[in-house]
């Protein structure tokens, strides 16, 4: 006598993973990504192939440009997870309408979340600032002068000029901002 025994393959959902654009900064950041790994493969294929024939100076703007690209990076990363966020506190009275009363920043600091009431006539600067990425110590510097201010060396909470000049050229991927150098050996905070 013989037996037969079935066994029951589990079926495969044919379900597609749900899709969805990137956003203009994740595209961004992609191509970013995608930029600087080309060139670490060129510069490893050039180097690979002439040790020590690659004159200095073209090593040191090698060193800039590819500097340069992990703080575009990292500023991006930074803006698409911000460093803190903005809470609007509005009056509510049947006399006025809804009107901003104050501004609540709030970010983390070790496990503890932290809050700080600001001047509602910040909204609009922070808002800016928050979207552009900059740091905490940039955010409490503009809070203090109550504008964005930069700076073409390390100088208290003020934004690298780079930044603004890599802002204005509309984040252009192959533009190398004019005052960057200044900043290529410093580590952002």
């Amino acid at each position: 006598m013989t037996t037969t025994t079935t066994s029951r393959r589990k079926r495969v959902s044919t379900k597609t993973l749900e899709r969805r654009q990137a956003t203009p900064k994740e595209r961004e950041l992609i191509h970013l990504l995608a930029n600087l790994g080309c060139s670490c493969a060129k510069y490893d294929f050039q180097h690979a192939g002439s040790k020590g024939q690659i004159p200095p100076e073209d090593r040191k703007h090698l060193a800039e440009w590819h500097y340069l690209r992990l703080q575009q990076i990292r500023r991006i990363e930074r803006s698409l997870q911000p460093v803190a966020q903005l809470k609007r506190v509005y009056y509510k009275s049947s006399l006025s309408p809804r009107a901003l009363k104050s501004l609540k920043l709030l970010w983390q600091e070790g496990d503890k979340q932290r809050v700080k009431r600001l001047d509602p006539e910040l909204d609009e600067i922070l808002s800016y600032a928050l979207d552009r990425g900059d740091t905490l110590k940039h955010i409490f510097q503009t809070i203090e002068l109550k504008q964005r201010l930069f700076s073409k060396t390390p100088d208290g909470g003020k934004v690298p000029m780079w930044v603004w000049e890599w802002e204005e050229s509309d984040y252009d991927i192959n533009f190398f901002p004019p005052s960057f150098p200044a900043w290529a050996n410093i580590i952002d905070d």
